[in-house]
């Protein structure tokens, strides 16, 4: 599998977004891509009026993103907001195989009430663990703030999970890059598995919000924790093979989740 780790800035319009979408999945296709993964938020930026940006899966911007899959012939996963109860939305990771067609659905499980925000105040959490399997990967989805919970890594790797897929739009901070590019090569050591996890990037159109944008420093890593690509601090498309075997090799090496203590911990 070939997976494209698409690193865009995200604008306050979904009409933009949808463009640099079908942008980045033309490059991704032409680059051999299987599988592109977009941000955290691809629909529309934080900051941004969220229930009314919401929309339900078969909406106009999801309709955008199915075709892009289609025209591309590239799987795709990224970030939208679903409408919810009272007034919140789901922060929600969508998936569309390379025919264009709705895989699954993963609605954000940890909702970032952390260093002075409050992500509930206008998202609703989610209720599922989800994997899915795309051009014959067993995939295990997680958004951002998920990262920060290793348990969720380690259910997604235990149901089958060969590559972890992480939308993000890790916000800049005091130590908080530091922590990012730490966390994501864990989740891949302690569990021997892929992790791709993708950001965004500030909006250079709007400079007011340029600290809503997130960091960046799109990764992918192995299962021995090597970072095989990261995209950095600008915006860009980077292709790279993964290799779904090495997950046994590496496993034979290091039987980590093999020597579990299951009868203790569950």
């Amino acid at each position: 599998m070939r997976v494209a780790l698409c690193q865009i800035p995200v604008s306050s319009q979904p009409s933009v977004n949808l463009e640099r979408v079908q942008v980045a999945m033309h490059h991704a296709a032409r680059h051999g891509a299987d599988l592109a993964v977009f941000p955290e938020a691809t629909q529309v930026r934080f900051g941004s009026n969220l229930t009314a940006a919401a929309e339900p899966l078969d909406g106009p911007f999801c309709s955008g993103l199915a075709t892009a899959a289609k025209d591309a012939g590239v799987a795709l996963v990224a970030g939208v907001f679903e409408p919810a109860t009272n007034g919140r939305v789901f922060n929600t990771a969508v998936v569309y195989d390379a025919t264009g067609e709705l895989v699954t659905h993963y609605r954000k499980l940890h909702l970032f009430d952390a260093f002075g925000q409050r992500e509930s105040d206008e998202v609703a959490p989610g209720s599922s663990v989800v994997t899915c399997t795309l051009d014959g990967v067993r995939v295990g989805l997680q958004i951002c703030y998920d990262l920060r919970f290793p348990e969720l890594s380690r259910s997604l790797a235990v149901s089958g999970a060969s590559l972890l897929l992480i939308p993000a739009a890790w916000a800049a901070g005091l130590f908080k890059e530091e922590h990012w590019v730490t966390l994501v090569r864990a989740r891949a050591i302690e569990n021997t598995v892929w992790v791709a996890a993708v950001g965004q990037v500030p909006d250079p159109a709007e400079t007011t919000h340029r600290h809503l944008g997130g960091v960046g420093r799109s990764m992918l890593v192995d299962p021995f924790g090597v970072v095989r690509n990261d995209v950095g601090s600008s915006p860009g498309v980077i292709v790279t093979e993964v290799d779904p075997g090495l997950v046994d090799t590496v496993r034979k090496t290091v039987p980590s989740l093999a020597n579990r203590r299951s009868d203790l911990f569950g």
